[in-house]
């Protein structure tokens, strides 16, 4: 085992000085690029496969001129932020078969009362739970698990800490824009204009799942939605969607995200580097990001932020994860 560790070690690093030359952050791109390199590793027979996200740089958060972003939330302004080190994150959000197969390792007790889509808002039920999110037909086990708190991501990490001998963890605020946008400085990866809520006819749905046409009719939230059809009510198997040049898959859209920092409502004094910004007593409610199957248009963009209770189960809440590298 030590020696299959060494291996997808020595694999890891040699991906570096290719990625970093042909991922560096570039300008400003109107449309999804190219991805580079499909290369990935996987750490043991039941770990995700992780992808190798290079060290740069680039401008956490929205320009103040910008019409979608949210000033209450802490999103302005964008702050220059370096990423001096190279990490790895998982390819996916993690699925409802890898988290099952941790339970079953584990025993571990997942709660239920989880928040799911009922009337046209959001309903806490105590029978449903990551195994039944109230979707009405099952989920696959290909597609993200949901209904968890930061304490099961946690969790979890744990679990696949010890099974791969390195150290899992949930990513930083930083880390997860900047492998979302990656190598872009627009609203999305893969678009500046033609995906916000003013499209008479979006591409969102190429790229990601959100709160489209489809969903409107059927979930009936009254909130806006993407001009397009993504064939999903609730949540899609994993990497149905094309990926961002970093081939990281659903980082906009599919289900929103938790990240390890504390949620703040402004920027000020927050660190320049990849550091989550955590409090030293705990959090009161942590950083969710990316937007989910439920998202309108302008709560799927790279630098949205939102705020969640850190035991929050919600039907449209899941998790990646981010492997540190030496």
């Amino acid at each position: 085992m030590l020696r299959h560790h060494l291996w997808i070690a020595g694999l890891l690093i040699s991906w570096l000085p290719v990625m970093a030359a042909s991922n560096a952050p570039t300008a400003t791109v109107a449309v999804a690029p190219t991805v580079v390199s499909a290369q990935t590793a996987r750490e043991c027979a039941d770990c995700p496969e992780i992808v190798v996200v290079p060290a740069g740089t680039f401008r956490f958060g929205s320009a103040a001129g910008d019409r979608e972003a949210d000033p209450n939330s802490g999103e302005i302004p964008a702050i220059p932020v370096t990423i001096a080190r190279s990490f790895a994150m998982t390819r996916t959000e993690i699925t409802v078969g890898q988290f099952r197969l941790f339970v079953e390792a584990t025993h571990y007790p997942v709660a239920g009362d989880c928040r799911v889509p009922s009337g046209g808002g959001w309903q806490r039920f105590p029978e449903h739970s990551w195994q039944d999110p109230g979707f009405g037909t099952p989920q696959t086990d290909a597609d993200p698990v949901v209904c968890v708190s930061v304490a099961d991501a946690k969790a979890y990490a744990a679990w696949l800490t010890a099974q791969a001998g390195h150290t899992y963890r949930l990513p930083s605020e930083v880390e997860w824009e900047y492998a979302a946008r990656g190598g872009t400085s627009t609203a999305r990866f893969f678009s500046a204009s033609d995906s916000d809520e003013a499209s008479l006819l979006s591409h969102a749905c190429e790229y990601a799942n959100i709160y489209d046409a489809g969903a409107a009719r059927d979930l009936a939230f009254a909130s806006p939605y993407a001009r397009c059809v993504d064939a999903r009510t609730y949540t899609a198997p994993v990497a149905s969607y094309r990926p961002n040049a970093f081939d990281l898959y659903d980082l906009i859209g599919n289900v929103r995200e938790w990240t390890e920092d504390c949620y703040t409502s402004s920027n000020e004094g927050r660190p320049d580097d990849a550091r989550p910004w955590i409090w030293a007593g705990g959090c009161e409610s942590r950083v969710v990001r990316g937007g989910s199957y439920a998202s309108r248009p302008s709560h799927a963009r790279a630098a949205v932020r939102e705020s969640e209770a850190e035991g929050l189960r919600q039907a449209d809440l899941g998790f990646r994860l981010v492997r540190e590298m030496n």
